[in-house]
């Protein structure tokens, strides 16, 4: 048997951008696990598992299926429906839950950008579930970080973009 006590990760050097997504789709799932020693979220714990699933969905079989879209778009709805739709973008600061639902968020983007990287680099039919999931996700993440501000009595603080004012 191969010791691999050296070896991190099997495609840690390899050229392609897979392994980035799948370190970013690792890190992202940490960061759940992370966040919910202080966001006592029931559906966190499913929201990790469906990181792990769709960590794999790049390089291999995609493991993220229709149902899961729809498990992520029932719990946007439900997510939504405890603080109404935020009309404004707010700064990413509040309670510590918060904080960290919103580093979720961001991260989440960033996966976004590196699935759109390989189907560019890879010239290869877009999984477009794929897009779906984490941009979903990402939604979701901003949705709970503003039930956390709510729930701990955190008022949201409006962002005015310089760059972008009529």
């Amino acid at each position: 048997m191969k010791d691999t006590r050296a070896c991190a990760y099997s495609f840690l050097y390899e050229s392609s951008s897979l392994c980035d997504y799948e370190i970013a789709t690792d890190e992202l799932a940490s960061q759940i696990g992370l966040a919910m020693h202080y966001v006592k979220h029931h559906d966190l714990s499913k929201l990790v598992e469906l990181v792990y699933h769709a960590n794999g969905s790049m390089r291999a079989k995609i493991a993220i299926s229709e149902e899961d879209i729809q498990y992520l778009n029932q719990l946007y709805d439900d997510t939504l429906k405890q603080v109404g739709a935020c009309k404004y973008f707010v700064l990413p600061q509040g309670s510590i839950g918060a904080c960290h639902l919103h580093c979720l968020r961001s991260k989440t983007k960033s996966i976004i950008r590196l699935i759109h990287q390989i189907d560019q680099e890879e010239n290869r039919e877009k999984r477009y579930i794929l897009h779906d999931f984490f941009n979903l996700l990402s939604n979701i993440f901003l949705l709970m970080a503003l039930v956390e501000n709510k729930n701990e009595n955190v008022e949201e603080m409006q962002f005015i973009s310089k760059s972008y004012e009529c």
